[in-house]
């Protein structure tokens, strides 16, 4: 058994927008977590999420380097991640600055070019909505910067190789149980 929601998890990571086929071409996101303390001790993650509405969405592909997070993640929301190497480099200011992942059919390298300063403050509420799950209230507190994201290699179906504006993040992320009953 893993520790129960809500996880309360500290974390830096890149974002880049991306079309994630989902089925289909959606708006959504590739990103590269390090997370340095969680429940479950400190992980990497990196993961492939889909738009549902302004601020929902759901995650179709993510891979992690715990099997303590792969565990707690399927168990409590239903996440589909799957163990792989997740190898992130942390830039002199502490954010995530580059990363290789290899999965199954995924071989990424991503490269960041995160801008100077200590960004603008963010508190930001969405909501995880994974198949046959209620719907799961996720609110992330901290910083963002601009990035210029480079993803090179075969990311995973639907995300495309290639050069794109981007965010760093740093601070916390907190998500709760899913509430009522899925569909």
């Amino acid at each position: 058994m893993s520790p129960p929601p809500p996880w309360t998890c500290r974390l830096q990571a890149v974002v880049a927008p991306a079309l994630v086929r989902a089925p289909g071409l959606r708006a959504g996101a590739f990103a590269v977590v390090d997370y340095s303390d969680t429940p479950v001790g400190a992980y990497r993650e990196a993961l492939a999420a889909v738009a549902l509405g302004p601020r929902s969405g759901w995650v179709p592909w993510m891979v992690v380097d715990s099997a303590a997070s792969r565990a707690g993640g399927r168990e409590h929301w239903g996440l589909p991640k799957e163990l792989a190497l997740v190898d992130t480099v942390l830039g002199p200011t502490g954010e995530v600055a580059s990363a290789q992942v290899l999965a199954e059919g995924v071989e990424v390298a991503v490269l960041a070019r995160v801008a100077p300063g200590r960004g603008l403050p963010v508190d930001v509420g969405a909501v995880l909505r994974q198949p046959r799950r209620g719907p799961a209230p996720v609110r992330f507190t901290g910083r963002v910067r601009p990035a210029v994201v480079v993803l090179e290699g075969s990311p995973p179906q639907g995300v495309r190789p290639g050069r794109r504006p981007g965010l760093a993040l740093e601070g916390e992320l907190r998500i709760s149980a899913p509430q009522g009953r899925g569909g």
